[in-house]
């Protein structure tokens, strides 16, 4: 029975050594990477200093131009946005930015199934375990799932499904971002149809929380507009309903394009049903920009 204790008590330590070998390494490669999904989540954590910054799921990453916005406005914008991510996600970056700056204007895109539908959060966690140790991110993990305290506390757990990537952005990173932004070059063909089907929509109330807590940390400091791009056709923006709610209680403004007909038409704007390409990029974020003009100068009204 000793024995076995004695080899257990060396098992441990291996595995108490090994995990913190790869957080050091994994922290390393964060730092040092040259390009890729790494080095843009790094920049957004640790140096971003747009004036204008850009926030959302996957509509936001593909459907606002940084350039466009900045040649219009004449100031410094960047794309925070993140595939498959959501206000969880994006909540915790901002957080990040507002410990070392307050940006002019924060536009948030919302997409409904990632931002208000009900649903499993964990996804929106997936770019954030870099950053666990920083100032009140390890309390987003702990509100997604209390089990998130104790699986944290390994560095393997963290860096696990990254290790691939974190190589290939320090050796020879394939993505490459402008300004935070990629566009998608394909168009949708036009027989594309918008399901008609009606959909049980129920809203997760931690991601309304977020939405909620996002308003408060930029309320009297930072501008904020709520964005909704268009969706193709669609003709039914009822599932805003909460998100519209928020905007009237706090004198937010919301962009709401979300039954634009003049984008959701047109099938020519479409990489899919849920995203613009290219040129509908470029339209939509040329009408977003002469919207946000007309905002951008006015006092800071986003309280009670």
């Amino acid at each position: 029975m000793k024995r076995f204790f004695i080899r257990l008590g060396i098992y441990v330590m291996i595995m108490i050594v090994c995990d913190f070998a790869v957080g050091l390494i994994g922290d390393k490669l964060v730092e040092s990477a040259k390009g890729g999904n790494t080095k843009r989540k790094y920049y957004i954590a640790n140096n971003i200093n747009e004036e204008i910054l850009v926030f959302g799921s996957s509509r936001a990453f593909y459907h606002y131009d940084p350039q466009i916005i900045q040649d219009s406005l004449c100031f410094s914008t960047y794309n925070c946005g993140f595939e498959s991510s959501g206000i969880i996600c994006a909540y915790g970056f901002l957080k990040m930015i507002l410990q070392r700056y307050h940006p002019r204007l924060v536009v948030y895109d919302i997409m409904p199934h990632l931002d208000l539908k009900l649903n499993d959060n964990y996804s929106s966690l997936n770019n954030l375990p870099f950053f666990y140790e920083r100032q009140g991110i390890d309390s987003i993990f702990w509100s997604v799932s209390k089990n998130e305290r104790y699986k944290m506390i390994s560095k393997m757990y963290r860096f696990n499904n990254f290790f691939p990537e974190l190589l290939l952005d320090n050796i020879h990173p394939i993505l490459s971002f402008k300004k935070g932004h990629r566009t998608l070059n394909k168009q949708m063909y036009p027989n594309s149809e918008q399901s008609q089907e009606k959909e049980i929509f129920y809203y997760d109330s931690l991601r309304l929380y977020y939405l909620e807590k996002l308003i408060n940390d930029c309320k009297g400091k930072t501008q904020l507009i709520f964005t909704v791009s268009p969706l193709y056709g669609n003709k039914d923006d009822s599932v805003l309903k909460p998100v519209k709610t928020l905007t009237e209680k706090y004198n937010v403004p919301i962009l709401n394009h979300y039954t634009d007909s003049s984008f959701n038409n047109r099938f020519e704007y479409f990489s899919d049903i849920n995203h613009l390409n290219s040129l509908g990029t470029t339209e939509y974020s040329k009408v977003i920009a002469r919207e946000i003009k007309q905002i951008i100068n006015k006092p800071i009204h986003n309280s009670e």
